[in-house]
């Protein structure tokens, strides 16, 4: 995925945070909806506008709903070891959320819509 959004975005700057907000939504759908279960498929959307850029995964839905994980406190290593390997769903959304403009979910269990808006080099939010 990351290949192929560098492909269509070239070498222009930001083009890497649309790379990993493409990865990491395509990955989403594989992982985390009934497109990834054989036979299942996805579409990505990448669109350019004057100020930012949209990136918008369209699954085959699921049981579950796309969600950011909050972790507890890190307070010592162990904190990390035992939280990383304790919470392991909803990172990558936060990582999504982190980067983006904006994010958000359309539709429900029958099919789904996972979307961000990444705002261009140089253009703030209003």
């Amino acid at each position: 995925m990351r290949e192929h959004t560098r492909g269509l975005l070239g070498g222009c700057e930001g083009a890497d945070l649309v790379e990993l907000v493409a990865s990491e939504l395509a990955g989403n759908a594989i992982r985390h909806s009934d497109s990834g279960e054989p036979g299942g498929q996805f579409t990505v959307h990448l669109a350019a506008f004057a100020d930012r850029w949209q990136v918008r995964v369209d699954d085959e839905g699921g049981s579950t709903v796309p969600h950011v994980c909050e972790l507890p406190p890190i307070e010592t290593v162990e904190d990390l070891d035992r939280f990383s390997n304790e919470v392991e769903d909803g990172r990558g959304l936060a990582l999504v959320a982190a980067v983006s403009s904006a994010w958000g979910v359309l539709g429900d269990q029958a099919a789904r819509a996972v979307w961000a808006e990444i705002l261009m080099p140089g253009e703030v939010t209003a």
